[in-house]
């Protein structure tokens, strides 16, 4: 692509922190869409296509500038980003193991299962895309 100005690394992390966020919030919603059509599951008051819209979108793009921190000041601080960025995700993801939603057995054991796609989309977004996106001259 041909820019008119040099993008700054900050501009760069930033816009694909958007656009992991933009890709995070699509899977997550279509995922979403069939993990409920297929399973049935309706409890909707924590994760819905609103919350799931604002949310995954802040967090990524948050994650977009702490990368540019993680690349800017850390030596080799694009995989530190990516290690760090796997343990909060497997860290988040055990945490969900741990979730009492309803008192049905059943509908806690679904909502914990959503949440784990949730968790996991976001986080193979983040790891992945970011960093190449920032790499690569897309953005």
């Amino acid at each position: 692509m041909n820019h008119d100005y040099e993008q700054t690394e900050f501009s760069k992390s930033l816009l694909a922190g958007v656009f992991a966020g933009i890709t995070a919030t699509v899977l997550s919603l279509v995922f979403n869409a069939f993990f409920r059509r297929i399973i049935g599951f309706n409890l909707s008051d924590i994760i819905n296509v609103s919350t799931l819209i604002f949310a995954l979108i802040l967090i990524v793009t948050t994650a977009g500038i702490i990368f540019y921190f993680f690349h800017h000041y850390i030596k080799k601080g694009t995989f530190v980003f990516q290690i760090a960025a796997v343990i909060i995700t497997l860290l988040l993801i055990a945490s969900t193991m741990q979730i009492q939603r309803s008192a049905n057995p059943g509908l806690s054991i679904e909502f914990r299962e959503l949440l784990w796609g949730i968790i996991s989309i976001t986080g193979v977004c983040t790891v992945f895309i970011i960093p190449f996106l920032f790499k690569h001259d897309y953005i």
